[in-house]
Formats: C-alpha cells, structure tokens, sequence
C-alpha cells in the first residue's frame, strides 16, 4: 500500500515506512492523553510544561517522518530555485497539506 497521505492512513495513523515512526507516533499518543488529562486536572495555565512540550516534540517527529517525500521534494525544489519543471504550486500543496492534515488527525484522535 502507498503511504502518502491518503485518507485511510491519516484515518488510523497506520502507514508508517518503519517502526520507529510507529513508535514515535505511539509515544505521541500517550503523551497527548497525558497533557490533556493535566489539562482537564489542573487547567491550561498550570498544566506541565514538560507534558505540553513532549506533545509538540511528538507531533513534530511523527509529521515529520510521514511527510518526509513531501519535504524531500519541496527543498529540491527550493535548492533549484523552482527552476524545475516539476517545481509547482502543486509541489508545496502536498507537503503543507499532509503536515496540516497529519497533524490534525494526530491531535483529533484522542
């Protein structure tokens, strides 16, 4: 199967190249329960630093191993100076809509 960012893959966070992907995005997934749990306990001002920063780490990791084609071919394109024929809009479309979507799905699913 691809694993690009069809809907499916976003869906259930299943189509990773790699176990550490899968790793980090289970790790990330605990980490979101474990913010929004201080969350819910403590509020949004006294919720732990450490918890809020291992969420954005997690997330950071997890979007950008799944998005990695995505940002391979824009910084190719970006070293060309969109010289390349290949070098569209359509280009960094791809790679912000996968991090956009990716990350959002990550954040929703708990």
């Amino acid at each position: 199967s691809s694993c690009g960012i069809a809907v499916s893959a976003l869906r259930d966070l299943s189509c990773f190249s790699h176990s550490a992907g899968m790793s980090s995005v289970m790790d990330t997934k605990v980490a979101i329960r474990t913010f929004k749990a201080a969350l819910k306990e403590k509020g949004f001002g006294h919720a732990s630093v450490v918890e809020r920063k291992a969420v954005v780490n997690g997330v950071s990791k997890a979007v950008k191993s799944e998005c990695a084609p995505y940002v391979e071919d824009f910084f190719g394109c970006f070293q060309h100076r969109f010289q390349l024929s290949s070098c569209t809009d359509t280009t960094v479309g791809k790679m912000l809509k996968c991090q956009e979507q990716f990350s959002a799905q990550l954040l929703a699913s708990h």
